[in-house]
């Protein structure tokens, strides 16, 4: 069965690039305790599919993902995706009959640190779960300007130890733009 597509939503395959800018992010780290931290960097997403229920909208896959803040207690701070093929397709629905949207992206993710507190470096950390970044309420897609927040603390934890956990991203509010 075809479901039709609304004229608000990209075409399948379409690949967005977009800038995202994260100020004053509070990451936890177990023998520090909070470091705040800007990031800049950026995403990109392909539309992969048609949802077939609810509300109508696409499936997106988040392709790249690099961001990164520089820190004078821990050098270089940087968010890098994970393998692609394991994190979940986003999801861009549209609400009601109009052109405005709910986006959720759901993000496996890297965290390295140039200069780790016990000074042997760089330590790389991974997600214990996926992250998912929510902004309920788009009135353009692709975002231009637009604020997506971490819906609940993500867990960091050694790469094949998850139980270990060294630090927790607790928020993480960025904005997103189109970059053409």
């Amino acid at each position: 069965m075809a479901f039709p597509v609304s004229p608000y939503l990209p075409p399948i395959g379409l690949e967005i690039p977009c800038s995202c800018y994260a100020v004053n992010v509070p990451l936890r780290i177990n023998v520090l305790g909070v470091i705040t931290l800007d990031f800049k960097g950026g995403i990109r997403i392909r539309i992969e599919a048609n949802v077939s229920s609810g509300l109508g909208g696409v499936r997106l896959r988040v392709i790249g993902h690099e961001v990164f803040a520089d820190s004078p207690a821990l050098g270089t701070v940087t968010i890098s995706q994970s393998d692609i093929d394991t994190t979940p397709l986003s999801l861009l629905e549209i609400i009601g009959n109009s052109p405005v949207f709910r986006q959720t992206m759901f993000l496996d993710f890297t965290v390295t640190v140039e200069k780790p507190p016990a000074g042997e470096g760089p330590l790389v950390l991974s997600t214990t779960k996926t992250a998912k970044l929510l902004n309920p309420r788009l009135t353009n897609f692709p975002p231009q300007g637009d604020v997506y927040q971490l819906q609940e603390p993500i867990d960091l934890a050694p790469a094949g130890a998850p139980d270990q956990v060294v630090a927790t991203l607790l928020q993480f509010p960025v904005t997103v733009s189109h970059s053409p």
